[in-house]
């Protein structure tokens, strides 16, 4: 049986033109993103029983092994000031992800109208692509060069957000 917050994810998918296939366990999608300065998969996590919901940006790059503290650092940098997401990279194999996400444990979905929780989907959806796409030159730029992250950020978060 298909829960609230699946079934929101699958109306904010369906009804706005995102290329999202569900999970064969039911348990959320994969999303292809295409950004201003690429593209990525992404990864809409449903769980009713714990009343939670995540989406995970999935970087097309993975850290270099000799170049993962270069990329912590570029990661840390941009999280300083983030509100509703936060970069993630697993350190044995380099791999990097954004997330946001929430956790409505204490309060019982039903409370929610339908338009509510399409809302959280939406929000938090949107705010990860839009997040995720202003750091992506830069996570490709720490990947496969070698000009300091201080730097990199700074050119980033001298522009304007979109």
């Amino acid at each position: 049986m298909t829960g609230l917050l699946q079934s929101a994810a699958a109306r904010v998918y369906g009804g706005n033109g995102w290329s999202a296939a569900e999970l064969d366990d039911g348990s959320g999608f994969t999303l292809n993103i295409a950004g201003s300065d690429g593209q990525w998969s992404a990864l809409a996590i449903t769980n009713d029983d714990t009343a939670t919901f995540a989406f995970y940006s999935l970087a097309p790059v993975d850290a270099p092994p000799g170049d993962i503290d270069r990329m912590a650092e570029y990661l840390h940098r941009a999280n300083h000031g983030l509100l509703s997401a936060t970069f993630e990279m697993d350190y044995d194999t380099g791999e990097v992800r954004l997330r946001t996400g929430i956790e409505l444990a204490t309060l019982p979905l039903g409370l929610f109208a339908d338009d509510a929780l399409d809302a959280i989907v939406l929000d938090l959806s949107a705010a990860n692509v839009g997040i995720f796409d202003r750091y992506l030159s830069g996570l490709v730029a720490v990947a496969v060069g070698t000009v300091p992250a201080a730097d990199i950020i700074r050119d980033i978060e001298a522009q304007p957000s979109p």
